[in-house]
């Protein structure tokens, strides 16, 4: 496991760089078609993203500029930046360590201006559970600072993902946890099919149940 970002030394901070770089390599050999970067919850990237854990004071760490740092420096090249893409959760709270206050948010809309310059594939962006209102306020807020392609994520059912969609604010929406459960999500959301219920108690459980064993919609 990878040690918290304030005790990382500078030999460790390039060896999982080098990490990122393999896993990429991988990635490439096995005929994926491009990689995504997890930055988002409380992943390695977004603890150096984030002001209250990333205390360092050298080029990793002092200013939001070199925060972010360690995510321009993990999107390698072995790909072309357009097969590249970055998952993010600017407005994602948990604890008193990852806030969604001002600062955070400011510091943000800041990467989001830095990362129009990457070309990537899209940037994935968790919103915040909420109305139809409070998530085009979020995602209106990112689209002023990045002009490249927006998946919006977190909790949209069928008609919130084609409403935001009408505003024109992202390109696309993501669906995690519902193809937990529906294997056959696209084609339920096609034919109107109500979703079954996912068992929470059997996420990421390391089985069988809960993993493989939901069917598709059988019509009476």
């Amino acid at each position: 496991m990878t040690a918290p970002v304030p005790h990382l030394g500078a030999a460790e901070i390039a060896d999982t760089i080098a990490d990122y770089r393999h896993a990429a390599e991988n990635a490439r050999r096995a005929g994926f078609d491009g990689v995504e970067l997890h930055a988002q919850g409380s992943h390695l990237i977004s603890q150096f993203l984030n002001p209250r854990l990333n205390q360092r004071t050298d080029a990793y760490g002092g200013s939001s500029e070199k925060r972010a740092q360690f995510l321009l420096d993990a999107m390698s090249d072995v790909w072309g930046s357009d097969r590249i893409s970055v998952k993010m959760s600017p407005g994602w709270t948990s604890g008193n360590a990852f806030t969604a206050d001002e600062e955070t948010l400011a510091d943000y809309d800041q990467l989001l201006k830095k990362l129009n310059d990457s070309n990537l594939a899209y940037l994935h962006l968790l919103g915040t559970p909420g109305t139809i209102e409070e998530r085009i306020a979020l995602f209106s807020r990112h689209r002023a600072h990045y002009q490249g392609n927006i998946v919006a994520n977190l909790g949209f059912t069928q008609a919130l993902g084609n409403e935001i969609l009408d505003h024109r604010i992202v390109n696309a929406v993501s669906f995690g946890a519902p193809f937990i459960a529906n294997p056959d999500l696209v084609e339920r959301f096609a034919q109107g099919h109500p979703l079954a219920e996912g068992d929470r108690d059997t996420y990421y459980a390391g089985h069988t149940e809960g993993y493989t064993d939901y069917p598709a919609f059988i019509a009476n």
